[in-house]
C-alpha cells in the first residue's frame, strides 16, 4: 500500500501552483467576515482563500490523498469529497496569515499537512513572496525556495507564543517548567512583541527564536512547530490531543486542545 505521505510528496507542484495563484488573485481578492470574535486574523476570509482550498482539494481529490479524512480552514464544497473517518488526517490552510495578505503584507503562506492522529508525518509550508518556505517529511527537514525570512532583532533564548485567544497563559499552563526556564535566562515574548508579522511559528522554525509555546491550536495550522521539533530532536513537553477535534469557544474554529513547548537545545 502506498504511504500517504509518499503520495503527497508527489503533489508538491500542487501546492505551489496553490501558491502562485494566491499571489495572482491578491489585488482583486474581495474581504468578507466570517466571524465575530473580534480577533482580525480569525474573523475574515478572502476570495482567493476560498480559491486556493478548492484549487488545492480538487487535485488532491483525484489522488488516493482522498482516502483521507481532511480539516480544511474554509467550508468549501470539495471538502466532502474526502473520507469521513480514517487513519490519516489532511489538514490545508490555503492562505495562513489571511489578514496580512489581506493588509499587503508579504508574509502569509500555504500550508498543508498529514499526521495520523498520533504524530505529525509531512508538513510543506511555503511563502509565495519571500520565496522561502519548509517541507519536513518524518524527520527530514527541507528548506524551500531561493529567498529569506526578514531579519528582525530578538533577544537570545527567546520563547515565542500566541496570545491571541487571551486565554494562553504558559506560567500557568507550564508551572515548574516555565520557573525553571525563566531561572535558565529564558524569556516568552508574545507574536506581536516578536514584530514584523513574524508570528511565534514562523519565527522559530526560521531560526529566530529558540523555543514555542502553543495552546489549543489551530487544527489547520498547529501542529508544525511541533513537528519542526520532533524532526531536530529538541526538548519537547507535550499535552495535545491531535485524535480529535475540538470547536473553540471563542473563535468557533477547529482545534486540537492541550499545549507543547519546544525548547532548542
Amino acid at each position: 500500500m502506498i504511504k500517504p505521505t509518499d503520495t503527497i510528496e508527489n503533489c508538491e507542484e500542487i501546492f505551489f501552483e496553490a501558491a502562485k495563484l494566491a499571489k495572482s488573485l491578491r489585488s482583486k481578492a474581495i474581504v468578507k467576515n466570517k466571524a465575530n470574535s473580534g480577533i482580525g486574523e480569525i474573523d475574515i476570509v478572502t476570495s482567493a482563500d476560498l480559491a486556493v482550498q478548492e484549487f488545492i482539494l480538487q487535485k488532491l481529490a483525484a489522488t488516493s490523498l482522498v482516502n483521507c479524512e481532511v480539516v480544511a480552514e474554509e467550508q468549501t464544497e470539495s471538502k466532502k469529497l474526502f473520507s469521513k473517518s480514517a487513519d490519516h488526517v489532511l489538514t490545508i490552510d490555503p492562505i495562513d496569515g489571511t489578514k496580512n495578505y489581506a493588509n499587503g503584507g508579504r508574509l502569509y503562506s500555504v500550508i498543508v499537512s498529514i499526521h495520523d492522529k498520533k504524530n505529525p508525518l509531512y508538513t510543506f509550508n511555503y511563502y509565495p513572496e519571500i520565496d522561502w518556505g519548509i517541507k519536513i517529511v518524518g524527520k527530514k527537514i527541507t528548506y524551500l525556495g531561493l529567498g529569506s525570512v526578514p531579519t528582525v532583532s530578538i533577544p537570545k533564548k527567546v520563547i515565542g507564543w500566541s496570545n491571541y485567544k487571551g486565554t494562553t497563559n504558559p506560567k500557568k499552563t507550564l508551572g515548574q517548567k516555565y520557573e525553571e526556564l525563566i531561572q535558565d535566562g529564558y524569556q516568552f515574548m508574545t507574536k506581536q512583541e516578536i514584530g514584523q508579522h513574524m508570528g511565534c511559528v514562523l519565527s522559530f522554525i526560521s531560526g529566530l527564536t529558540d523555543g514555542l509555546f502553543l495552546q489549543d491550536v489551530s487544527a489547520v495550522d498547529g501542529l508544525e512547530g511541533l513537528h519542526f521539533g520532533l524532526a531536530n530532536n529538541y526538548e519537547i513537553l507535550r499535552d495535545i490531543d491531535i485524535s480529535k477535534i475540538a470547536v473553540s469557544e471563542i473563535t468557533g474554529a477547529e482545534e486540537y486542545q492541550g499545549h507543547y513547548l519546544v525548547i532548542k537545545e
